[in-house]
């Protein structure tokens, strides 16, 4: 006979089974989101090709392969959008440079067509 200790055992048990497998399942559609993310497009066989791979045939040496792949170029991606907005940022203290030159610079030349024009 089943006793209580034993059917709350199998309750947890059963809850914590079914909820490490949502967990599996979301971290798996993630993975596979961010790989046709990285790739760009899917056509409905690449589709196909991911789902034999994550559900019918589990090929985990392919999923860490892809894991890999996916956070290398997530990497490369911000490693190039940090490079971007150094650029930018040069780019616009460098015209900010040259502004107050050339401010400067008139100011100059306008200092002394002043002072030409004092002079009898």
């Amino acid at each position: 006979m089943l006793t209580l200790n034993t059917i709350v055992i199998a309750f947890f048990a059963s809850a914590y089974y079914f909820e490490s497998q949502r967990n599996k399942d979301e971290e798996d559609d993630s993975l596979k989101y961010r790989y046709i993310k990285m790739k760009g497009d899917a056509s409905a066989e690449q589709i196909a090709t991911l789902e034999d791979i994550f559900e019918l045939n589990r090929n985990n040496e392919a999923i860490e392969q892809m894991r890999e792949d996916v956070e290398t170029y997530e990497e490369a991606v911000r490693k190039q959008a940090a490079l971007a907005e150094q650029a930018r940022l040069k780019e616009q203290a460098a015209k900010e440079q040259e502004s107050k030159a050339k401010s400067i610079k008139n100011k100059q030349d306008n200092s002394k067509v002043n002072h030409n024009k004092s002079k009898p």
